[in-house]
C-alpha cells in the first residue's frame, strides 16, 4: 500500500457540490462512527495500519464531506501519523479556502477547485500547495496556458480531474455532470498539452480518481480498511 485515504466521519457537507460522487454510493456513507464512539479503538486500528504497511508513502485526509468541518479529527489523524510514521507525507483534500493554522502543520494542502474564476482568489497557505482542478464547463475552451497563468506561483503541483459518474449512472449527480462537464475537445487538448509541458510545476491528469484499485486503500471512521469506495463490511 503506497497511499492511504483516511476519511473523517460523514456528516452533511457545508458545500453541497453538485458533482460530489460520494452522494451516489449505495451504502449512503453509513458507517459506524467508532472515531467518536470509541476513540481508542479507532486510534489503535489506524496505528496498526501505519505500522503494518512499511511501504506506505502518503496519508491523504479526506471525507465524504469537507474534512475541515472536523478540525479536531484532522488534527488527531495528523498527530497519529506523525507519532508513528515520520517518513509519511500527509496531505489534506479541501474546499476550505480560508487560511488555517492547521494547514501549516500538513505537508500538502490540496485545494479542490471547480471554477476557473476561483484560481487566483485563494489565499494559499501551508508548506506546499496543490490545486486539484475539477473539469467542469467553467474550464471549457480554456487552454492549459490560460489556466496556469491564473494559478499563484506558490502552487507547485496541479492535478486535473475528469468528473466521474456513479456506478448506476442515473442519479441527480450524474445528470448534473452530463450537462456541466468540460467539453471533450477541451479535456483532450489539456491532456495533450500536459504531456508536452516542461514548466516548473508538477502537473498530473487523473481520469479515474475514484478507482482505488492498485492506487490506494481507504480507512474509514469505523476503523476498517476498504479496497474501494463502494465496499461495505
Amino acid at each position: 500500500m503506497k497511499s492511504l485515504q483516511v476519511v473523517t466521519p460523514s456528516e452533511p457537507c457545508i458545500y453541497h457540490c453538485p458533482f460530489c460522487i460520494s452522494k451516489t454510493h449505495r451504502h449512503f456513507n453509513r458507517f459506524q462512527n467508532v472515531y467518536q464512539e470509541d476513540f481508542q479503538t479507532w486510534k489503535t486500528s489506524l496505528e496498526q495500519v501505519l505500522e503494518e504497511n512499511k511501504d506506505l508513502k502518503t496519508v491523504v485526509i479526506t471525507g465524504t464531506n469537507e474534512p475541515m468541518q472536523m478540525p479536531k479529527c484532522v488534527k488527531d489523524i495528523l498527530d497519529i501519523v506523525r507519532a508513528k510514521r515520520k517518513d509519511v507525507t500527509v496531505e489534506i483534500q479541501t474546499r476550505r479556502y480560508l487560511p488555517s493554522r492547521l494547514y501549516e502543520e500538513i505537508d500538502i494542502v490540496a485545494y479542490s477547485i471547480a471554477s476557473f474564476s476561483l484560481l487566483d482568489k485563494i489565499e494559499v497557505c501551508g508548506k506546499k500547495a496543490r490545486y486539484v482542478i475539477i473539469l467542469t464547463d467553467s474550464f471549457s475552451h480554456k487552454s492549459l496556458q490560460e489556466i496556469l497563468a491564473n494559478i499563484p506561483d506558490t502552487v507547485s503541483q496541479v492535478t486535473f480531474k475528469v468528473l466521474q459518474e456513479s456506478i448506476d449512472g442515473n442519479t441527480e449527480v450524474d445528470k448534473w455532470i452530463q450537462i456541466h462537464k468540460a467539453d471533450d475537445e477541451t479535456v483532450q487538448k489539456i491532456k495533450e498539452d500536459i504531456s508536452n509541458y516542461h514548466g516548473t510545476k508538477s502537473i498530473f491528469f487523473d481520469e479515474c480518481c475514484m478507482n482505488a484499485k492498485a492506487r490506494y486503500e481507504i480507512f474509514r471512521c469505523d476503523g476498517k480498511v476498504y479496497k474501494d469506495w463502494d465496499e461495505v463490511k
